[in-house]
């Protein structure tokens, strides 16, 4: 009987302790949301359509690269981060991080030579500097700073995430206003402010990654982790055309002006898609741990907790989408609505494939994390090709809808065969 009440109370303060970070974690996101709500309608009345549809592609060309320069390493870290011990842990951390900052400084200026080459073959009418450096940059940057957020939420110090988070997000906003609004940079300083608030908390950063690490200059150690998750980053490429096929299609279209406010549409979208990251960060170490113990139980209480009020929140956008385009616009762009709300579908879809492709990285399925991106690579080709050629703008809207719905049931079928020990590929 003690025991009994032992174990719920143990549940029990496991469960608040859960809720607790959960709330600090979603909190930061919120700081972030209201600040990127703010700066909205300023970077709005600022900046002119074309300058959106610069920032458009050149997202979607730092979405191409992006599997390159983090190689997988964050999935590689957490796979191994609750079989290991913790002098393991410290080394794989340093050597995971040491390495691949080294690997990222060559990949940039071979990066810059792909995209020069891309433009001149393919005569984009959109300038290359400097836009180019500032996403390869900020491309080596972002890993290390994602990498003391990841070591924040395993050992659940939910309050550093919280203020790390918040001091970026500050900084993030305070720089890009000044940049934008006041020395009147335009696409430039938007592009360049993230850059500035991220070196400016890189020495905290690299001391919390040394405080979490002992030094260890071991290539095999990081050769091995690349080997793990070279399926992931043939994966990651595989998905690339699903996020972003869409924009290289648009850009054909010579139209860079309805090209801007299609990324507002997304871009505001994309806002509703901080409250799933908020709560898909805070319980991602519980879907890893519930799937190394095969609990599905917990598995299943923590979609539940993922996907309700992540729910709950598209709705409420979907339903007041027109009043918060204007307000998030000034008033400038409402013909983004129409893009905005079919965008908020795909995004509550691609949660589900989210989440889905967290527990294959967890049971170690990364061939099936593959077949899933090579196949819904293939169809976005396929769908976008045909969607932007007879729909053009909203067809690609719908596309994304559509693409969403197929990827997102084709990854829940492969996760309940696998939950069931049924072998369905290995």
């Amino acid at each position: 009987m003690f025991k009994k009440i032992s174990d719920f109370l143990l549940h029990k303060k496991e469960l608040i302790n859960n809720i607790k970070n959960a709330g600090l974690y979603f909190s930061g996101s919120i700081v972030q949301s209201i600040l990127s709500l703010i700066a909205s309608p300023i970077y709005a009345y600022h900046l002119s359509a074309n300058e959106f549809g610069i920032l458009g592609y050149f997202g979607a060309v730092s979405n191409f690269l992006a599997p390159l320069f983090i190689l997988g390493m964050p999935s590689a870290y957490l796979m191994r981060y609750f079989k290991n011990n913790e002098t393991d842990n410290k080394k794989l951390l340093f050597n995971i991080t040491f390495f691949l900052c080294c690997f990222n400084t060559i990949l940039i200026f071979i990066s810059y030579l792909g995209i020069y080459f891309y433009f001149k073959y393919m005569r984009v009418n959109i300038p290359l500097n400097p836009y180019a450096w500032f996403i390869l940059i900020a491309l080596l940057l972002e890993n290390i700073k994602h990498f003391v957020l990841i070591n924040f939420r395993i050992r659940k110090k939910a309050f550093s995430f919280f203020i790390f988070l918040l001091i970026n997000s500050v900084l993030n906003f305070g720089i890009g206003i000044l940049f934008v609004a006041y020395f009147k940079w335009g696409a430039e300083g938007r592009m360049l402010a993230p850059i500035i608030s991220t070196i400016a908390l890189l020495p905290f950063a690299i001391y919390i990654l040394l405080k979490y690490s002992t030094i260890n200059f071991n290539l095999t150690v990081f050769l091995k982790s690349v080997k793990v998750v070279i399926p992931l980053v043939l994966a990651a490429y595989a998905y690339v055309p699903v996020a972003n096929i869409d924009l290289f299609f648009l850009e054909r279209l010579n139209n860079l002006s309805e090209l801007g406010l299609y990324n507002i549409g997304i871009t505001i979208a994309g806002y509703v898609l901080l409250a799933y990251v908020a709560l898909g960060s805070a319980f991602e170490p519980d879907i890893f741990k519930a799937v190394s113990e095969n609990n599905h139980n917990k598995l299943i209480k923590t979609g539940i907790m993922i996907f309700v009020p992540y729910f709950f929140i598209v709705v409420i956008f979907l339903l007041f989408s027109q009043n918060i385009i204007s307000v998030l616009t000034a008033g400038r762009y409402l013909d983004a609505e129409k893009y905005t709300n079919i965008a908020l579908i795909s995004v509550f879809l691609m949660g589900i494939y989210w989440f889905n492709d967290k527990v294959l990285i967890a049971l170690e399925k990364t061939k099936l994390n593959l077949l899933i991106n090579i196949m819904g690579g293939i169809f976005s080709i396929i769908i976008m090709y045909f969607a932007v050629n007879y729909f053009q703008y909203i067809g690609a809207a719908y596309g994304k809808v559509l693409l969403a719905l197929l990827i997102s049931m084709a990854s829940f079928i492969l996760v309940l065969k696998n939950l069931r020990g049924k072998k369905y590929l290995v």
